[in-house]
């Protein structure tokens, strides 16, 4: 085996091992969360309904028109400064069933370590009463005939999941729950709180697609690396000086920067918008066997073979998946 697969083969150990530990103290659950009044669900930890209205609000000795979550009490206010009752108020959900490696976790895990994060339903079950009443209105719903210039009493609805990152390293088990290690800061669930619809969802890092980024540019070292040994080899320091080999692993390196980025962009997008890890984990894996496959194949000769047509057609599905995925999550 030559020195450049020796390396690649030690990226591919790598993926394995990496796999593994990004799969080490995930949190998961098989319950469906659900606003059955609006017909949304969300299949991470939990799911929050946040209402605004649009009311009067006192300042200066004059007044001014304000989104807010709570009601203000207009009863000393001027005539025609008075507020409508709050028809409707937020809530939330929290699944009651999350493990870890088959060990329930302690609420006291989720109120700590939670993370809220805006997402857009798919307002297909949105039930007929209410979709005479709501439109959709940036990533939620609002009432306003025109968004762009709210009455009093208007409403404006979204709402958020909440997310676990890994707990490896901060949960112990205890009597078969698993309990957060004492003197981890405290971030309660309330103090994550945004307000619905007035500015950038919650971004978070797409943690599984940063894994197999930094996998791939390993191997694309790898690859560079094979490269260059061959330049320096046959004496050539531009162009493949007629060397077939060289000429292949150009190829093999070329064909890599053309397809690998913008797959991973999709997957990081897929990933911040919400997609399901399972998603990312898949599609970054046939990703970088796709690649693997494809560079064993072609550097072999510049004929078909089943690592070239394995590999091209792995990237070739993983890029038309991500695609159709990311235009279906944005028109939703």
């Amino acid at each position: 085996m030559s020195i450049a697969w020796r390396g690649i083969v030690a990226v591919l150990l790598l993926l394995a091992a990496a796999a593994l530990r990004a799969q080490e103290g995930e949190p998961v659950s098989d319950e469906v969360v659900r606003d059955r009044e609006f017909g949304v669900s969300a299949r991470h930890f939990g799911l929050e309904r946040r209402v605004a209205m649009y009311q009067w609000r006192a300042r200066d000795g004059g007044y001014e028109r304000v989104w807010s979550e709570t009601p203000i009490d207009s009863g000393g206010y001027a005539p025609g400064h008075d507020n409508p009752a709050f028809p409707l108020r937020g809530r939330r959900w929290l699944a009651t069933q999350v493990t870890l490696d088959d060990k329930p976790l302690d609420r006291s895990v989720i109120e700590q370590f939670g993370q809220w994060r805006a997402f857009r339903p798919n307002f297909s079950a949105l039930p007929g009463n209410l979709s005479a009443t709501f439109q959709p209105e940036g990533d939620g719903l609002g009432s306003a005939e025109n968004p762009l210039d709210p009455q009093i009493g208007d409403l404006r609805i979204g709402w958020r999941e909440l997310t676990l990152p890994p707990l490896q390293g901060r949960v112990v088990l205890e009597r078969g729950t698993w309990f957060p290690i004492a003197g981890d800061p405290l971030m309660p669930l309330a103090s994550t709180q945004a307000p619905v619809a007035t500015g950038p969802a919650t971004w978070s890092m797409p943690r599984l697609t940063l894994l197999f980024a930094g996998l791939h540019a390993l191997l694309l070292l790898a690859l560079s690396a094979q490269v260059s040994r061959i330049r320096y080899r046959v004496k050539s320091g531009l162009g493949d000086g007629t060397n077939n080999e060289l000429a292949r692993w150009i190829r093999v390196q070329g064909n890599f920067v053309e397809y690998v980025p913008m797959a991973l962009l999709l997957l990081a997008l897929l990933e911040v918008s919400g997609a399901p890890p399972a998603w990312i984990l898949a599609g970054g894996s046939a990703l970088l066997v796709g690649r693997l496959l494809h560079a064993w194949g072609l550097s072999r000769h510049a004929g078909t073979s089943i690592g070239r047509f394995t590999g091209t057609a792995l990237t070739w599905g993983v890029l038309f998946a991500a695609a159709v995925a990311a235009v279906w999550r944005a028109m939703a």
